[in-house]
């Protein structure tokens, strides 16, 4: 009988030990989780969301340097199933974001009109601020939020001025098309180097990757929600 005391004694103890660590553990990523959800919701995915301490992943660490307040996103957490498709990424859109030559509204209307067509709204949410930040009005966002495909009336084209109509029209073109019309891409050409063409280029179709990956994902719990509308 005492042998069979101790037994239980001795599991009942490892039970709790057990049942510490994991509490532990919950308790590192929730505190993590509540840090981040100054940026995002982190409502479910349809992975889960990795989610490393800072000092614990260089991969992490990395991404939270592109971030503002050093907090990593949903769409981090969701990438960081893969460190090694993660830190790629990270790569990539380093460039595309922050080491290109266009001006920076034309880069973000780019982005945010592929958000639009894509009906991603997770994009437009991290991205309508940078946008205005860079100097696109409430005017000029409002067109991009509710322009039809591939058609700009005169009223609309006077608001984004010639430049960023162009740029408009790209984008349109490669979200929905994929084919860029000869007339198109020379009309943005005349206000671009060759260099500044690719780049453009670059971040229309980069975003549409993301916009598939946060939709197929469900990234943040976004997949159907409507684009915002700016105020």
């Amino acid at each position: 009988m005492a042998r069979l005391n101790n037994i239980a004694t001795l599991f009942l103890v490892t039970v709790i030990a057990f049942l510490f660590k994991v509490a532990q553990a919950t308790s590192i990523h929730f505190d993590n989780l509540n840090e981040l959800q100054r940026r995002d919701s982190f409502d479910p995915a349809r992975i889960p969301y990795v989610l490393p301490p800072p000092g614990e992943s260089a991969i992490a660490d990395a991404l939270r340097k592109r971030r503002p307040n050093n907090t990593l996103l949903a769409l981090d957490g969701v990438l960081l199933n893969s460190p090694v498709l993660a830190d790629v990424w990270n790569d990539f859109f380093t460039v595309i974001r922050d080491n290109n030559t266009i001006p920076g509204n034309m880069r973000e209307l780019i982005l945010l009109r592929t958000a639009v067509l894509t009906r991603t709204a997770y994009i437009w949410i991290q991205h309508e601020s940078v946008g205005r930040s860079e100097g696109l009005s409430t005017d000029q966002l409002r067109v991009i939020r509710f322009a039809p495909e591939n058609f700009l009336t005169g009223t609309e084209r006077k608001v984004l001025g010639n430049e960023l109509a162009a740029a408009f029209e790209l984008a349109d073109a490669i979200a929905t098309t994929i084919y860029v019309p000869t007339a198109v891409y020379h009309n943005l050409a005349k206000y671009l180097s060759a260099q500044q063409m690719l780049e453009a280029v670059a971040v229309a179709g980069s975003y549409a990757l993301v916009s598939r990956l946060l939709i197929a994902l469900d990234v943040d719990g976004k997949m159907l929600m409507e684009v915002p509308i700016p105020k």
